[in-house]
């Protein structure tokens, strides 16, 4: 019997790895929905902005994320989890920390910044994880109108 390797830690980011995320289930809502013309320009873009990434553990996708680059010196970040990342909840974590790490290394952010929807704790809890620090409360930030906290990583 020949083994296969199978694949964990961070890969550029291809739009069909937000469109499978969507289409299978994005964490924070537990919703699946079709991709739209408009959700794969989207994520066409992304890909074309080489400053998103893929996390792979074991060869399944849990999560993609990216840095928005405001300007010089300043991003921010943005993250869809995959309900797969239930699985490999420990791997996941190293894997998106590292992630993370090499988009402000590679971007010489001396901020990074990044929102979590009320109500959704994992996002919360991963952020702390991540070493963000809670700046403040963005009243009807979602397209829902949900309020967000911000956070953000700032390096002196």
């Amino acid at each position: 019997m020949i083994e296969t390797e199978v694949y964990t830690g961070i890969l550029p980011l291809k739009a069909e790895d937000i469109i499978w995320l969507i289409e299978h289930g994005v964490k924070e809502f537990g919703l699946k929905i079709i991709g739209t013309q408009q959700i794969r320009e989207v994520a066409e873009a992304r890909e074309a902005n080489n400053q998103c990434l893929t996390a792979i553990v074991n060869d399944e996708i849990v999560g993609c994320g990216g840095i928005d680059l405001l300007w010089p010196g300043v991003g921010e970040v943005w993250l869809m989890l995959s309900c797969e990342i239930d699985k490999y909840p420990l791997q996941a974590l190293q894997i998106i920390k590292d992630g993370l790490a090499k988009l402000i290394d590679d971007n010489n952010l001396w901020r990074a910044e990044a929102w979590g929807r009320v109500g959704f704790p994992q996002a919360h809890k991963l952020f702390k994880y991540l070493g963000f620090k809670v700046e403040g409360k963005g009243r009807k930030r979602t397209p829902d109108k949900a309020d967000a906290i911000l956070y953000a990583i700032v390096r002196d």
